[in-house]
């Protein structure tokens, strides 16, 4: 009975002990919960907003980041270098640059997986909101991350893979002399080419967000002038890396050929290599080799065409020290951009024909890239010649807001092809009564076009036009800038200037040739208004007079119906006369239709 009662009051604990478990259990759980709640509640608080200034000032800083990836990545070209050892020639590796340029590369790949971490941080528009105005923003954090991972998350990620350390450190030390060439190297290109993406992608946000990537006129002529030095680096940088090649493949070449020759001892290709350019047998095939002589590029036997390479391996770019090559590679780069790729002598090296082609096209880009900022299509109607001589004479504008370009009645000095920034162009058309004109001018509008009309007329040196609008600026300017002078030296110069196709397509362009032919037609209109209302007037009494008489010969005839045939017949013919008067008069009042040809316009 006892140990019933004690087995009872055990099973009685265990249930409580139990029962308390579960609950102390269940209260964790949800307390858990809670806690969990709260973290997700306060993450999506704390999600970034895309339009916010924080959002923006990372975008700018990654972009620095991006740009000097750009200038980093192309410096790992200059790793493979030509030593000379005793009589011998041999390829190696710059320990030292590798060294630096890793570190480097290495910092600038954290920007890179910051800006993933980032991503999953950045709400984002709905687009199925997204009708008038910012839509609404998506806070969720498993939203944005299945997002971000639909869209950029596997290039962003692939941009932030460290490819030219693994490249360097790990892939090149295990693989053999020969197989390291310049496509070899080319593969970071690829790379490159992926974190080029996220820079046009940077930038056209940064455009969306705030309408600009600069914050000033000097911060945008430096960011531009840091990209054409960045393509010439790039440039320079893979010309030099194929120049090694080439002289790495004439001495491969040679060697071929001594090996198939008798009375020639074995060509090894680790003789090249400077790591065994040291060994006896490396000495021994140097002096009695031909492979250096055949290959110099100073000597009269030379048995490859190094083509656009011939100068500088002339010039001993290939065994200079690192800022001797790197300056001359940029020069190099710089010179071909600036004069599309002209003069390139080739050989027939497909590879060295693909990169004077690539070359050319990359300087067409730019330079078109740089004109298109100020370009509408004003200048497609000019030839290449004409559009030089423009371009020549041209000179950077910067100007502040709320700064007077000219006023309505001033001489006309300048003309402006605007690239950033807005300007506000008003007319009083001479100060009349009643009447005001403004317009906004954006990136690519011009003003200023008086001069243009005024250069093509041969007696326009005794005075500059006068202005017939009022130009200020609204925001910061950045334009290039024509002096009168200049476009009146290229005018008499180039007689395209004076073509009706260029002039039609100026007229086309210009807001002030347009408010012009507004005000015409418009004017043209209220005079053939006035003209049809008078014309209605004056039928409308004719038909009046009309019927009248017509009344009159009906009364009279019936009146006079009785009396003598040459009474009545006269009275018809006068009646008759009197209405074909009228249909005369009407004939002649009638309005003429209004002379819309360029000849007839107001002065």
């Amino acid at each position: 009975m006892r140990l019933n009662l004690i087995e009872n009051e055990a099973r009685h604990r265990q249930n409580n002990l139990a029962t308390g478990s579960v609950k102390t259990m269940s209260s964790k759980i949800v307390l858990k919960l809670k806690d969990f709640t709260r973290i997700w509640i306060s993450r999506e608080e704390s999600m970034l907003d895309p339009g916010g200034n924080v959002v923006l000032m990372w975008n700018r800083v990654f972009l620095v980041s991006c740009v000097a990836s750009h200038f980093i990545d192309p410096l790992f070209f200059f790793l493979p270098i030509v030593e000379r050892r005793d009589r011998q020639l041999c390829m190696t590796m710059d320990h030292h640059l590798a060294i630096i340029l890793t570190c480097l590369r290495s910092f600038l790949d954290i920007f890179f997986i910051a800006h993933i971490a980032i991503s999953f941080s950045t709400a984002h528009v709905d687009p199925s909101s997204k009708v008038l105005g910012r839509g609404e923003l998506v806070t969720d954090p498993k939203k944005i991350a299945n997002r971000y991972i639909r869209t950029n998350f596997f290039i962003d990620l692939v941009a932030a893979l460290p490819v030219p350390q693994v490249l360097v450190w790990i892939v090149m030390p295990s693989i053999s002399f020969k197989h390291i060439n310049a496509p070899f190297f080319l593969i970071i290109l690829v790379q490159s080419a992926i974190r080029l993406y996220i820079v046009i992608l940077l930038s056209l946000s940064i455009m969306e967000m705030v309408g600009f990537i600069a914050k000033n006129g000097w911060e945008g002529a430096i960011y531009s002038l840091v990209l054409y030095l960045v393509a010439s680096h790039v440039v320079g940088a893979i010309f030099y890396l194929t120049a090694v090649d080439r002289q790495k493949t004439c001495w491969e070449t040679q060697c071929s050929i001594e090996d198939r020759m008798a009375h020639k001892g074995l060509c090894d290709l680790h003789f090249l290599d400077c790591k065994y350019a040291t060994s006896s047998n490396s000495q021994s095939w140097a002096n009695s080799t031909n492979v250096f002589t055949h290959c110099n590029a100073n000597s009269n036997s030379v048995s490859i065409n190094y083509g656009i390479f011939i100068q500088a391996i002339q010039n001993g770019v290939t065994t200079a020290s690192f800022s001797e090559k790197y300056f001359y590679s940029l020069w190099w780069g710089l010179q071909q951009l600036t004069t599309y790729g002209n003069p390139l002598v080739t050989s027939s090296f497909i590879g060295e024909n693909l990169f004077a082609i690539g070359l050319t096209l990359l300087s067409i880009g730019l330079f078109a890239q740089l004109i298109g900022n100020m370009q509408v299509p004003f200048f497609s109607a000019m030839d290449h010649q004409l559009l030089d001589a423009i371009c020549e004479r041209m000179t950077y504008f910067l100007r502040t807001e709320g700064t007077y370009i000219t006023r309505e009645g001033d001489p006309v000095k300048v003309m402006l092809f605007i690239i950033r920034g807005k300007l506000e162009s008003s007319t009083t058309d001479g100060g009349r009564t009643g009447f005001f004109n403004s317009i906004i001018l954006k990136p690519g509008d011009f003003c200023g076009e008086e001069l243009l009309t005024w250069a093509l007329l041969p007696s326009s040196r005794d005075s500059y036009p006068s202005s017939t609008r009022t130009v200020k600026t609204i925001a910061e300017l950045e334009a290039f800038s024509l002096q009168a002078d200049d476009i009146k030296c290229v005018a008499s110069t180039f007689r395209m200037m004076h073509s009706k196709h260029l002039q039609h397509t100026f007229r086309l362009h210009s807001y002030q040739w347009r408010t012009w032919a507004a005000r015409f037609i418009q004017s043209a209109w209220r005079r053939r208004q006035n003209r049809q209302k008078m014309a209605e007037v004056g039928l409308s009494n004719r038909w009046k007079s009309f019927f009248s008489l017509v009344n009159d010969f009906n009364d009279t005839r019936c009146e006079d119906i009785n009396g003598s045939s040459s009474t009545v017949s006269h009275r018809e013919t006068v009646t008759v006369s009197k209405i074909a008067s009228i249909f005369k008069k009407a004939q002649k009042e009638r309005p003429e239709e209004p002379d819309f040809s360029e000849d007839h316009h107001p002065e």
